[in-house]
């Protein structure tokens, strides 16, 4: 490594750390006084709260990183840019690309290691600070104020099944619209139910106008659907597990998510292209890191009388437009607006694009 790749890499990194950790403290403690009258409403012990904030650290840093990165490549290229760095550097043949290669090889780095962290960290972690959230800080609050009616409940059932309800309300323990998939070893589907609704006995489940048939492996029905007024059938998941089980996709790696997307195609269109923008926006959120770069790198070299604050400001708002255009898009993508994996990566595009057009004016 030359001395100016390690003088870059030295430069960012410090401001680095340091800004994911002030962000994260921030990030704990605004969320603590979000709810600190339930905290001493219910008696939330201590120890439940530090479980709870370890578990979930993951998904704080991974959220604040960006941000980290931005405050990091401003204040390294504003310094050398104030000090004449940069002017003494492109006066010995050194591009801007050539010195800015290190940081953005460390983005790079920063993405990778951020799908890492998302894709093998969190979904563990996220379950884990889930659970204490439900059982230790919102028990009390959850028995007080309970959601009664719950839209488009998909779980993983025990047999190899994936059961969906288009609702469930939680006061009758009902489900209703349900289709049921059960599986081979192989995740081949082998069967498929459909009820109108289900109704917990106390002892199990009591679904009415049931169709049940089979299907082999290339799909096609094996033999003539079955036809039940009523049926009990041997769901082992009790209320419980349909009004909490966690199957969101941030709980999930993108191996198993993309599994279960094709484990629920032909039960809900609606749920599967949600998913799917899920799971091309688990690749590109990695990428913002990158991406924020090639965006704030332009204005921290602003050579105007008080360029630095300046630069500063029209980045942090061109990053907040960047993150309003990525929620847009995901939110276009699920409501069938834009494709799938267009929602997931307009926006990186087209702000990578206007990040490396605005360093090139400046070369």
């Amino acid at each position: 490594m030359k001395i100016i790749d390690r003088y870059m890499v030295r430069g960012f990194l410090s401001p680095f750390v340091w800004c994911l950790f002030i962000f994260t403290v921030m990030a704990v403690i605004i969320d603590i006084f979000s709810f600190i009258e339930d905290i001493v409403k219910y008696k939330i012990p201590a120890e439940s709260l530090g479980a709870f904030y370890i578990y979930y650290s993951p998904t704080i840093l991974l959220q604040v990183t960006p941000m980290a990165v931005l405050l990091s490549t401003m204040f390294l290229l504003s310094n050398l840019n104030k000090n004449n760095e940069i002017t003494a550097m492109k006066s010995s043949g050194i591009s801007l690309w050539r010195i800015m290669s290190p940081i953005i090889m460390l983005g790079l780095i920063i993405s990778i290691m951020s799908f890492i962290v998302s894709d093998r960290v969190i979904p563990i972690s996220s379950k884990v600070a889930n659970m204490i959230r439900q059982e230790e800080l919102e028990k009390e609050k959850r028995r007080s104020n309970q959601q009664k009616v719950i839209d488009n409940v998909a779980v993983y059932g025990s047999g190899n099944r994936i059961l969906f309800a288009r609702q469930y309300d939680t006061d009758k323990k009902v489900l209703t619209d349900i289709t049921i998939h059960e599986h081979d070893l192989s995740e081949n589907l082998v069967s498929k139910t459909t009820a109108q609704t289900g109704v917990w006995t106390g002892n199990g489940w009591k679904f009415y106008k049931v169709i049940s048939l089979k299907i082999d492996n290339s799909g096609k029905i094996l033999s003539t659907p079955t036809f039940y007024a009523e049926k009990v059938l041997p769901i082992k998941e009790r209320p419980r597990d349909f009004a909490y089980k966690d199957w969101h996709s941030e709980y999930m790696s993108y191996a198993d998510l993309k599994n279960y997307i094709k484990n629920f195609r032909g039960v809900s269109t609606k749920l599967v292209r949600g998913l799917m923008v899920d799971l091309y926006q688990k690749v590109s959120f990695s990428v913002i890191s990158l991406i924020i770069i090639l965006i704030g790198a332009p204005f921290a070299l602003i050579t105007t009388r008080g360029g630095v604050m300046i630069g500063m400001g029209m980045s942090i708002a061109i990053g907040l437009l960047y993150y309003a255009s990525m929620a847009i898009s995901v939110a276009f993508g699920k409501a069938g607006i834009l494709p799938p994996i267009a929602a997931a990566w307009i926006g990186n595009i087209i702000f990578g694009i206007i990040g490396i057009h605005l360093i090139n004016k400046r070369t």
